[in-house]
């Protein structure tokens, strides 16, 4: 499980999450990582749960699986002017 004691340390998890599209809001396992992260250190099938869906190192297995599917295309048009 990618446990982060500071905001630095997922720095890799975020950057993800930032490059996705479905971003606008935490996906199922953002919300999961940053709601129960601290509390499911000491919890061993928590840990393990946690442990496929984010590596120790921050990457997030979804975002590898079908990053294509998920990453913003630089080069789509927007529908509506912000």
């Amino acid at each position: 499980m990618a446990y982060f004691s500071n905001s630095t340390e997922g720095d890799v998890f975020v950057a993800q999450c930032a490059k996705c599209k479905y971003g606008q809001l935490p996906c199922p396992v953002a919300l999961i990582q940053m709601e129960f992260n601290y509390d499911a250190v000491n919890n061993k099938i928590a840990t393990a749960i946690m442990d496929i869906l984010v590596k120790e190192d921050g990457t997030c297995s979804v975002w590898k699986m079908a990053q294509k599917e998920f990453e913003i295309d630089p080069n789509q048009l927007e529908m509506f002017d912000e």
